[in-house]
């Protein structure tokens, strides 16, 4: 994708210097607190082993055996995560027979996200400056670093994702296919690594067909059918193999758990006690997807009795987005000390909204304190990106704009899809996207000063 020898030169360096970082970061962390530390057997990165684990030794994508013993032999499959960090751990697997080297190799992958972050931003904003200060910020960013050798999906996810964006805008700007379907098939395979991205897909075709409108009807017609074909090659055929093996269109069930937690949310802000999950349905496999697709029936169902409510929610919810930055939760893990409440941000949001901070005694710890200041780093970033955005979209220059348009279109999918989930690492795949716009401000503000000194 990268034609220019000078390109390939900037990508290398790129890449290089952020691989040593990432690397030494994952060894040293490592050493000193063992593997587990990156490898923690919990949240998903433990579903992700067992998937990978049970494709290796009976070839099939099944949760079973979590506790230790398997219900069935053998294992009964599932849908509830999408295969493609579980397949990335079971290459790993069967060639180091370990999951351990995915910390080190995925820490050289992320690193990859570090180059692309640059090649996008000269793309979007056509300023060498802005560029390398965006990538450089990305790079030393501490969400970014934490991440790299993390056993997350980000370490796979955030690259292939900035790929996609990258290739997406060269497309929009030079009607080339070869960046169109390079575009395309990363956000496919990205969307197996992370189904965030599914959403996305249809209207992704959208943009295909109404920039190809300009030239032919026929030409429209043809790329469009072309888009959807390998927009869904790789996700696609998941959703088959869900349809065949488990009667269900659905890319996961986990969507349902994802209802689920914004209804809990909802009546909790309410003041209202959650129905038990007993009461919703008999089946409770938290990973069937009979008992998420009831979960989710009547999730919707309350979301909607409630619409008022629930749009307040997500909109108190909004800055949290932009704000949270994951900053105490690596306090929190380097320096074992306790961590916030699990409600924190919930009970924030509710303070919020009654003007009640009183309650919030978790701020006077450390964790709350680097919550606090992160929130801080992250108002500023915030108000510098909307300045940048507004220059960039005013700006005479000759900028492209619909490069800016498409990030700003990213950045706005991220905010609906994710709020109210509020957790810093899903909103690190856009952090180059922000950063671009934040830059850009930074330049503005530089400028007004040394204009007016």
């Amino acid at each position: 994708m990268f034609t220019l020898k000078s390109d390939r030169k900037i990508f290398l360096k790129w890449w290089l210097l952020a691989a040593i970082i990432y690397l030494l970061f994952s060894i040293i962390v490592t050493w000193y607190y063992g593997v587990n530390f990156l490898m923690p057997l919990s949240d998903d990165t433990v579903h992700h082993i067992q998937l990978a684990k049970n494709l290796i030794n009976y070839g099939t994508f099944s949760l079973d055996g979590l506790s230790g013993k398997y219900e069935t032999l053998p294992p009964k499959p599932t849908n509830f995560l999408t295969p493609g960090y579980a397949l990335w751990l079971a290459l790993i697997y069967l060639i180091f027979h370990s999951f351990a080297p995915a910390i080190f190799i995925g820490a050289l992958i992320f690193a990859l996200a570090v180059p692309l972050t640059y090649f996008l931003a000269e793309e979007i904003v056509d300023n060498k400056k802005i560029s390398f200060w965006t990538a450089a910020i990305f790079m030393f960013e501490p969400l970014s670093i934490y991440h790299s050798g993390l056993l997350f999906t980000e370490q796979v996810f955030v690259p292939l994702f900035l790929f996609g964006i990258y290739c997406f805008v060269k497309y929009v700007k030079s009607g080339s296919l070869k960046f169109l379907s390079g575009s395309l098939i990363a956000f496919s395979v990205a969307t197996l690594v992370r189904p965030i991205l599914f959403y996305f897909l249809p209207l992704l075709v959208l943009i295909v067909v109404f920039k190809e409108l300009k030239i032919s009807w026929r030409r429209a017609a043809v790329l469009g059918a072309l888009s959807i074909f390998l927009i869904y090659s790789f996700a696609g055929a998941w959703i088959i193999r869900n349809k065949i093996v488990l009667n269900t269109w659905q890319i996961s069930s986990n969507q349902g758990a994802i209802f689920g937690y914004h209804y809990e949310l909802l009546m909790r802000n309410s003041g209202k006690v959650p129905t038990s999950p007993k009461e919703i349905s008999d089946n409770q496999d938290a990973f069937s997807v009979n008992y998420n697709k009831q979960l989710e029936k009547f999730a919707v169902g309350e979301i909607l009795n409630h619409k008022v409510e629930y749009l307040k929610l997500r909109l108190a919810y909004l800055p949290l987005f932009f704000v949270s930055n994951g900053y105490d939760n690596i306090v929190k893990r380097f320096t074992s000390t306790p961590g916030l409440d699990k409600y924190f941000r919930s009970d924030l949001v509710l303070a919020f909204l009654k003007g009640n901070f009183s309650g919030l005694k978790t701020m006077l710890g450390m964790s709350g304190l680097v919550f606090l200041a992160g929130a801080f780093l992250w108002i500023i970033i915030s108000i510098l990106a909307l300045l940048g955005l507004w220059r960039l979209l005013i700006s005479e220059s000759g900028i492209d704009r619909r490069g800016v348009v498409f990030a700003v279109f990213l950045i706005v999918y991220f905010v609906l899809v994710i709020t109210p989930m509020i957790t810093a690492r899903y909103r690190l795949p856009i952090n180059p996207l922000i950063f671009i716009f934040a830059i850009t401000g930074a330049y503005q503000v530089k400028h007004y000063f040394s204009k007016n000194a």
